[in-house]
């Protein structure tokens, strides 16, 4: 699972979940969303031209071309160590998928918007007991609508108060990080 943020025409993919290689809370890939971006020499550098799909794939998709984004991901040796920057595209597939393929190795993954069900399943099989500084474990989906209300509300205001405290400490961006685990200076969905 990964926290898609924007700064300018930046994407970047930071790791919610992590694995043996990429742990959580690091960067997974970054692209560059805008079209018209200078090339070393300062002139504009050629956008890469959409993926042209078959028939058979254009009615699947409900396009006939996947638009991409020049980008770099991030590959790592289990532990994060030898961590390297690799060449890669960034591919929007309709309004609801996308894709990262790390170019020199041949590897692509293809991302959706989960449901809130496998978001709270992947939350809870990655270890996190607590969500967003609530002091209180995520509620179950099942459980009544008054309990999850109640538990958006919380987090809601853990996000203000977060975000009152960095105002004034005069920090200089402050919607740089939504909340700090209490027990670790770790930020989470920045």
């Amino acid at each position: 699972m990964i926290n898609v943020t924007y700064t300018g025409d930046i994407l970047t993919a930071y790791k919610v979940t992590g694995d043996k290689n990429v742990p959580k809370g690091e960067i997974t890939f970054e692209a560059d969303l805008n079209p018209l971006k200078l090339g070393q020499d300062g002139k504009t550098a050629k956008e890469l031209k959409p993926i042209k799909l078959t028939e058979g794939a254009a009615k699947k998709w409900g396009t006939s071309q996947l638009p991409r984004y020049a980008g770099t991901g991030v590959v790592a040796e289990e532990g994060f160590i030898n961590t390297q920057l690799m060449n890669g595209q960034l591919i929007i597939i309709g309004s609801e998928y996308f894709s990262f393929a790390w170019l020199p190795i041949s590897h692509q993954i293809f991302f959706g918007r989960p449901s809130a069900e496998l978001s709270l399943k992947m939350l809870r099989e990655a270890g996190t007991s607590t969500i967003m500084g609530t002091g209180s474990p995520p509620p179950d989906i099942d459980d009544d609508v008054s309990a999850l209300r109640a538990y958006a509300g919380r987090c809601l205001e853990t996000t203000e108060l977060h975000i009152e405290e960095e105002i004034l400490e005069g920090k200089p961006d402050e919607f740089s990080c939504i909340w700090h685990d209490e027990d670790t200076d770790e930020c989470y969905f920045e």
